[in-house]
């Protein structure tokens, strides 16, 4: 785990196919990569999640899937004891899961106990010969009969990626649903009215409920648990008056290694702070002990450094980018926002997500990537007749993704 996680961070990809000579026996000689880079919704989190294009000229043997952040890192909460961990204080908490850290460095592909190869493969012949409604339903949305890494333990509701490879196997490129949507963005005007048409009217407005969120102040670790089981890939971060704050995501652990797993005690805004090279003042806002508790706790600051320390507008930070508290840049739209608008925030920062918020910033929806890909298969226009018979992208469910 500890090479593939370095070769993920160096290329600062999520994902790459992986190749072996004997089943998973030489795996990380053939791991297949390509320079990849992406946009903060997860625009860290935001963008061409996708991988690779090149292979190891050493590397033989057929490909056997992909290998993704989301594997490496769902498998590492599988090797924790969660209940010794939340009852632990920070530090002691940090050093918890640095340990395990490194046990899970030596770790073996082929022995994850999360692994749901997520990605599908097309011979270049066969995808020549498909219409580009039969790749996305077929390819992205319908997960079933494709090529599996191992023994997957992880069902897949959607495929974010597409490897096309050459009649004797060898890898040719990958396709992204962040390449599919630019495509159709930059070909919106003949799906018709649908272009125009709000977040609201095409059913991405479902209510504050329906977003799942955590507070600022819970721990990285616990917000990963979260989303491992609500099977997403992203939570959106907000204040105690429920206002948007930031999104921390999967993509944000693109450069995690094995020495950082220690970080992921810290609190989600701490986290995203430090990531973004910024602080989080908020925290110990929040904290006020910390800052002007009783004689002989911590000493009180000068009214004028409380006031630099609470205030972000003193500070260098517009109060009006939501993210900034984190040091994100934010991408959301409102209700009435239509869907044009939605994907050029989308291509334009390439992000794999965008909130719907009220004026209140209040997060009232979210709209990935599939979400968008099931609501263009489904309508009628702008696929020149090429929807196949029987073909119901509606029929695969996916909670979040």
């Amino acid at each position: 785990m500890d090479q593939t996680l370095r070769v993920l961070a160096k290329h600062r990809i999520l994902s790459a196919p992986v190749r072996s000579k004997q089943g998973l026996d030489q795996t990380l000689a053939g791991l297949a990569i390509a320079e990849g880079n992406e946009g903060s919704n997860d625009s860290d989190d935001n963008g061409n999640d996708a991988a690779a294009v090149c292979t190891s000229p050493s590397a033989s043997g057929s490909l056997s899937g992909f290998i993704d952040i989301r594997d490496v890192l769902s498998s590492f909460l599988k090797e924790l004891d969660m209940s010794q961990i939340q009852q632990a204080k920070m530090l002691r908490r940090m050093r918890i899961l640095e340990e395990k850290g490194q046990e899970f460095a030596c770790t073996s592909v082929e022995s994850l106990k999360s692994l749901g190869s997520d990605g599908s493969f097309y011979n270049m012949d066969e995808a020549k010969t498909l219409n580009l409604y039969d790749i996305i339903v077929d390819g992205f949305l319908n997960t079933d009969n494709k090529k599996d890494l191992g023994d997957v333990s992880r069902k897949r509701h959607v495929f974010h990626r597409l490897a096309l490879v050459d009649a004797r196997g060898e890898l040719c490129h990958i396709v992204s649903q962040s390449d599919v949507i630019k495509f159709v963005y930059e070909h919106l005007d003949e799906f018709g009215s649908i272009a125009e048409d709000t977040a609201e009217a095409l059913g991405f407005v479902r209510g504050e409920a329906y977003v799942v969120k955590v507070s600022p102040e819970t721990p990285a670790i616990d917000a990963m648990v979260l989303m491992e089981e609500r099977d997403i890939s992203a939570v959106a971060v907000v204040n105690a008056a429920g206002e948007i704050i930031g999104n921390f995501s999967i993509s944000e652990l693109r450069n995690i290694m094995s020495e950082h797993f220690g970080s992921l005690a810290l609190p989600v805004g701490e986290f995203l702070a430090l990531e973004h090279g910024t602080e989080y003042a908020g925290y110990a806002a929040n904290h006020r002990a910390s800052i002007d508790g009783p004689l002989g706790e911590s000493p009180k600051p000068s009214e004028s450094g409380f006031k630099f320390a609470r205030d972000p507008e003193m500070r260098g930070k517009s109060k009006s980018a939501p993210g900034h508290e984190v040091g994100q840049r934010l991408i959301t739209c409102e209700q009435g926002t239509t869907l044009r608008a939605i994907m050029e925030k989308i291509v334009r920062h390439r992000l794999h997500r965008v909130y719907v918020c009220t004026d209140e910033m209040i997060p009232v929806g979210v709209i990935t990537l599939t979400d968008l890909l099931r609501k263009l298969t489904n309508h009628s226009c702008g696929w020149g007749g090429a929807k196949s018979a029987g073909a119901s992208p509606e029929k695969q469910k996916v909670a979040g993704d």
